[in-house]
């Protein structure tokens, strides 16, 4: 037995071993929205939260979240690539505020906890 092991390999061994490899998983697919659904549609949504196997995605206008609600299947087959399969098995897509959000998915100076924007 050796005590140089790869980092990787302890890492996933603790992970599993702590039982976080699904939220870990569920994560990637809140944090890997943009890179899912492209910079121009990363600017119109965001990947919230995953809640048993759904995925909540803001969107800011009623339009994006048609236009998303027909790429369902294209999104979910990426995530399911890049998350795994079994992982994410529904978007659930949801009106937010009036904020924009650059194509991290972040909001661009709105404030949500009193409502205001920065000064």
């Amino acid at each position: 037995m050796s005590w140089a092991e790869p980092i990787g390999k302890v890492l996933e061994e603790v992970i599993a071993n702590l039982g976080l490899a699904k939220k870990l998983s569920e994560q990637r697919a809140v944090v890997d929205w943009a890179d899912v659904v492209g910079e121009k549609v990363a600017r119109h949504s965001r990947a919230i939260r995953v809640d048993r196997g759904r995925l909540f995605v803001e969107v800011d206008s009623s339009v994006w979240a048609q236009e998303l609600s027909l790429m369902k299947r294209r999104i979910l087959r990426e995530i399911s690539k890049r998350a795994g399969d079994g992982v994410i098995d529904n978007v659930h897509f949801v009106l937010g505020g009036a904020v924009t959000h650059g194509a991290s998915g972040t909001d661009s100076g709105k404030d949500k906890s009193n409502g205001q924007g920065q000064s």
